[in-house]
């Protein structure tokens, strides 16, 4: 594996400075190029991506549901939901300046020659703007990024509702399918190893593409359940129709050097050790069936009980040093993390037919249980767990018990806060001592209050952002 941030600050250093020569004639260093090109600028991008993915919005989110439990310092103050304008902005910085205005340049220079990289280009740009809506609502989006033109309405861009960003990542992704549908050779370059995700596979890319269109569609399932489960269910045909299986699972990628770390292990381990420990809610869960993942979820600390912290309690409990750590799965040097994956696909299935055809859902909810075990395990589970935990049959099958074990599956990713605002599953109780109820939605950005005066500023995070309001 390439040396991921090696790379990214050489990437990040033309992408600042442009494509200025340094030298002239034939004395050019082949480490220091003159020119920004496809192959860095798609590196950069998929860094940028996990960076935002797997970062600290990622332990922002997984606070919020309690599926881990803050600690200590900034992490403890985040779970009594006393977060602030300000506490984001590197975040948001990180999805613009890092992520989403590069995916443009990554787009721009492939220009028609080469669609295998704007297709992927477009899909990242889809999963950024992506997390940006989800969790700020109205964001800056088509006027956003060609802040290097020098324009007021670039450098002070207006917002887009919400709706009609969620309609532009739909064609965004619907291009940059037809994009990486082209033929090889209708391209002068093609990605290999600067994709660090799939390797330049377009046709994974074009699956993962499908699966972000279903996500996307089922967003909308409390403006329009019945749309929004018909439009999901197209866009997963597509995608098994496109060939998906187990190993199209796209996933943010790690190395063994200090500066490539998986970002959970490097805060949780390395960093930042003690500030975040595993939650009760989502330790209780998995306990309460002797669910199989919870060696590889969580690591012992002087105790043989998995133990979760109540939100909110790390100051009052007896047991603090006996609660559970994330495990090694999540929180190794250079574990994966899941950014879209097939098993999520099994429960958007499960969940868009869970009212016009329950037996096709109870099929697709068993599938997702079961393949989700077999992943993290390496086996799959015993013939007494499937019999209690992944036999549901049309009478049997509920959208809680869809909910739940999708909660579980989809440990450390973004999509459980969604999730968690759509359909109100698991159920949450505030954290102890909490200021607020459970937050709707991230504060405004400091920054944009400070520099953009046609931002749109919402601090109160009790304001659900517009796909969460009926």
């Amino acid at each position: 594996m390439k040396k991921i941030l090696i790379l990214t600050t050489l990437t990040v250093l033309f992408v600042t400075q442009g494509c200025k020569k340094f030298t002239e004639g034939d004395k050019i260093s082949p480490n220091a190029p003159s020119e920004v090109t496809a192959a860095l600028l798609l590196s950069n991008c998929e860094v940028a991506l996990f960076a935002s993915y797997g970062g600290s919005l990622s332990r922002t989110s997984s606070i919020l549901t309690q599926q881990s439990a803050g600690f200590t310092d900034q992490a403890f103050i985040f779970e009594k939901y006393s977060i602030v304008e300000g506490d984001l902005d590197n975040e948001w910085s990180s999805l613009y300046t890092s992520g989403l205005i590069n995916t443009k340049k990554l787009i721009d220079k492939a220009g028609t020659a080469n669609p295998h990289y704007a297709g992927i280009g477009k899909i990242l740009q889809a999963m950024m703007i992506g997390a940006a809506t989800d969790l700020w609502g109205d964001v800056p989006y088509s006027k956003a990024l060609n802040g290097e033109d020098g324009t007021q309405e670039s450098l002070k861009p207006s917002y887009d509702k919400q709706a009609d960003v969620l309609n532009a990542i739909q064609a965004v992704l619907t291009s940059a399918i037809a994009d990486l549908g082209q033929a090889k050779a209708n391209n002068n370059l093609l990605p290999s190893s600067d994709d660090y995700i799939f390797g330049g596979d377009a046709d994974k890319w074009i699956r993962t593409a499908w699966m972000l269109k279903a996500r996307y569609a089922l967003r909308l399932s409390k403006k329009n359940s019945a749309d929004a489960y018909s439009k999901t269910l197209a866009a997963l045909a597509s995608a098994n129709a496109a060939g998906l299986s187990a190993g199209d699972d796209c996933e943010m990628m790690f190395g063994t050097s200090a500066n490539e770390y998986n970002q959970w292990y490097a805060f949780t381990k390395v960093d930042r050790e003690g500030y975040i420990r595993m939650g009760a809610k989502l330790v209780n869960m998995m306990n309460s069936t002797s669910d199989p993942r919870l060696p590889f979820y969580c690591e012992l600390q002087d105790t043989t009980a998995y133990i979760g912290g109540p939100a909110g309690e790390a100051e009052s409990i007896t047991y603090g040093k006996f609660v559970s750590v994330i495990g090694s799965y999540y929180a190794s040097p250079d574990s994966k993390l899941p950014l879209i994956t097939y098993v999520e696909s099994k429960f958007m299935e499960a969940e868009a037919n869970i009212n016009a055809d329950k037996a096709a859902a109870a099929t697709a909810y068993n599938a997702a249980v079961i393949g989700h075990i077999t992943k993290v395990t390496g086996a799959a589970p015993s013939s007494g767990y499937v019999t209690a935990n992944a036999s549901e049959t049309s009478s049997t099958i509920t959208l809680e018990k869809i909910m739940n074990q999708k909660y579980i599956a989809l440990f450390t990713q973004l999509e459980v806060y969604n999730d968690w605002r759509r359909t109100g599953f698991p159920t949450l109780t505030k954290a102890t001592g909490a200021v607020t109820e459970i937050p709707r939605r991230m504060p405004n950005v400091l920054t944009e209050r400070l520099y953009n005066s046609n931002a749109t500023l919402v601090s109160d995070m009790s304001v659900p952002v517009w796909w969460d309001t009926n």
